[in-house]
């Protein structure tokens, strides 16, 4: 009796096995979120701004530093974001993140959702001089994986999604 070969399988086209390194743009066309002029942008300000919002939709925004961009559709920073950044996410995992010159008031927006979050360091209260009270007590590290990225500025614009 011959043994039969498996074929591969046709559900699945090759184009969607990269579906967390690419965004799908059109019918096939599939392009990389975060250019590298964008990446360089985000990386070199200095800081950005987080919002969130809890699962009624109540807003919170938040500042982020040491803004990174590892994937061309991940963007990842740490910071003590306050408690209410952190419940927000348990609640709602969606995220928006803009980055902006404050020289010229243009910059980005990241609109995605947060897939990972890591804290990486603890104040103890042992330090009541250094550290103030009812401040955030723990840093996070925040993994987002960027669905679009959007131009911002104060002037008129059109919110689509640029690549």
């Amino acid at each position: 009796m011959g043994t039969r070969t498996r074929q591969p399988s046709r559900r699945w086209p090759i184009r969607f096995r990269w579906h967390r390194r690419m965004v799908r743009a059109g019918k096939r066309r599939y392009v990389n979120m975060i250019t590298q002029e964008i990446k360089q942008f985000a990386e070199s300000a200095g800081h950005a701004f987080v919002a969130t919002s809890d699962a009624r939709g109540n807003p919170h925004l938040a500042a982020g530093r040491d803004v990174t961009v590892p994937a061309p559709n991940r963007l990842v920073f740490e910071d003590w974001f306050c408690p209410m950044t952190m419940q927000n996410l348990q609640e709602n995992p969606k995220i928006a993140v803009a980055i902006v010159d404050p020289a010229t008031g243009n910059g980005f927006q990241f609109v995605g959702r947060v897939e990972k979050t890591e804290e990486t360091a603890v104040l103890d209260g042992f330090l009541p001089g250094t550290e103030p009270p009812g401040l955030p007590q723990v840093q996070w590290r925040l993994e987002i994986w960027v669905e679009s990225v959007l131009s911002f500025t104060a002037e008129g614009h059109s919110d689509r999604p640029l690549g």
